[in-house]
This record gives C-alpha cells, structure tokens and sequence, in this order.
C-alpha cells in the first residue's frame, strides 16, 4: 500500500515539533496513564533485551513498559529524540526512518511498533525492517488503532494527519505481519471503547477530572459496559505479536 505525496506532507507537519504536553499526559495523566499501562502490559511481560521501539517519539512507552538493560528508541523527527534523550533516562535515541534501521541483522530480541504503521507511506516496508533486525526466537509487537473502532474512525474524519486510521484493520495488519517469516501469531483486541482518551484528553477533553477517582471509576464502568455491547472485532486497540522464525 502506498500513500501520496498529499498523505507524507501531513505526516511531516504533524510530528517534526516534539509534544511534551502529550508526553505528560501518557505518563502522568491523572485517570488516563493506567489505561496507556494497561495497553503496554503485554510488552511489559515479554520484556526482553536488546530492545527497540521503532516510532518512539518524546518516549512516553518506554515509562510503561520499563525494564532494564540496552533499551534503543528510533524515530525520524529530531525534536522529539532531542526531548526523549532529556526526559526518559537508561535508553538510547536515535535517529531513522522506520524502513532502513541502523541496526545489524539479527541482533534484537524485542522489538515494538506502537502507533507508527498507519502515519507511513508503506507500512509493509517497516514490518519487513523490523523483522530483519529481530533474532530468532524474537518477538515483535504491532499495536496499531482500529479503525472500525467509533471512535478510531471519528478522528481519521477531524484529523487530516489521522487519515491513514481508514485502512487501520485487523485483517490488514494480519496480512502484513504473515507474509514475514514469523511464527505464532496473535493478536489480541484491547480496550473497546476508550472513552477517557476523549473525556480526559489533555487538549480536547476534561484532564482535570481524572484527579477525582470516582470520575475514573465511572469512566471505567461504562467503558466496560459498552464493551459488552460492542463487537470485539470494533475494539479500539489492535495489539498483534509474533516470534522471528528459527532458532534463538
């Protein structure tokens, strides 16, 4: 799949400036930094090192998923490896397009994709650099946004940098991570509708109700409500893993 020149000019615009208020907001958000915890804990359980975030922008998913040992975040933009290298301490930053990777072949045990396939031109082109640099036995973990999700796909319509959410499926996502030589599959749909990443988003929402417990509690049970009603195929998060085929 391959985006135009249009698509790749927003992406630009969109993310060269670092986001520190985003950032706190991913790690401190009164309310809304369990539910990003939440997201991560399958990466936090398979930690494993050498470790690479692929797209790690400010490097708010190196807080959650935490760990020890060489941690290495790679993104294209330098102002937000400039404010990573400043605020997340024990990892390493550095700057690379996501489809030529300064590493050697073979040489990560864990590498994460979270948030980055559906901003690229050609995302089959990532998964298949991940991979090459992945060791045997090695996982990779894609967590990418569902746009059959409701909310997912209101914000591809209001965000012109977003627009890449319309292709952002389940199937899709499955069809790239299998053409690679890749073994034991899986994919998990998480968290079906996220409503406090709109009632306490930093800039469009309501940040400060999430001091009060009672509001994130609330949140929490509707949230859990609708996700008895909404199929689990339109959850909100595609969380997909899968091991490097051979031998680690």
């Amino acid at each position: 799949m391959t985006r135009d020149a249009d698509f790749r000019a927003a992406q630009a615009r969109r993310f060269a400036a670092a986001d520190p208020a985003h950032f706190a907001w991913q790690v401190g958000g009164p309310g809304f930094a369990p539910l990003e915890a939440e997201l991560l804990a399958p990466v936090r359980a398979a930690f494993a090192t050498p470790y690479v975030e692929i797209g790690c922008g400010e490097g708010a998913n190196f807080v959650h998923v935490g760990g020890a040992g060489l941690r290495v975040g790679l993104d294209a933009f330098p102002a937000k490896l400039a404010f990573a290298r400043r605020h997340v301490p024990g990892v390493a930053f550095a700057g690379a397009d996501a489809t030529a990777l300064p590493l050697r072949d073979a040489s990560v045990r864990l590498v994460l994709v979270r948030d980055v396939l559906h901003h690229l031109p050609e995302p089959g082109r990532a998964v298949a650099e991940a991979v090459r640099v992945l060791a045997p036995g090695g996982r990779l973990f894609v967590v990418e946004p569902n746009g059959a999700n409701p909310l997912v796909a209101a914000q591809a319509r209001v965000m012109r940098a977003e627009q890449g959410l319309r292709a952002s499926r389940r199937a899709a996502l499955e069809a790239i991570v299998r053409a690679a030589p890749l073994a034991d599959v899986r994919v998990e749909m998480r968290q079906p509708l996220p409503l406090r990443r709109l009632v306490l988003h930093h800039r469009f929402g309501l940040p400060a109700l999430g001091r009060a417990a009672r509001v994130g509690r609330a949140l929490g049970r509707v949230e859990a409500a609708l996700g008895r009603l909404l199929p689990r195929a339109r959850w909100a998060y595609i969380v997909l893993s899968a091991v490097k085929a051979g031998q680690g």
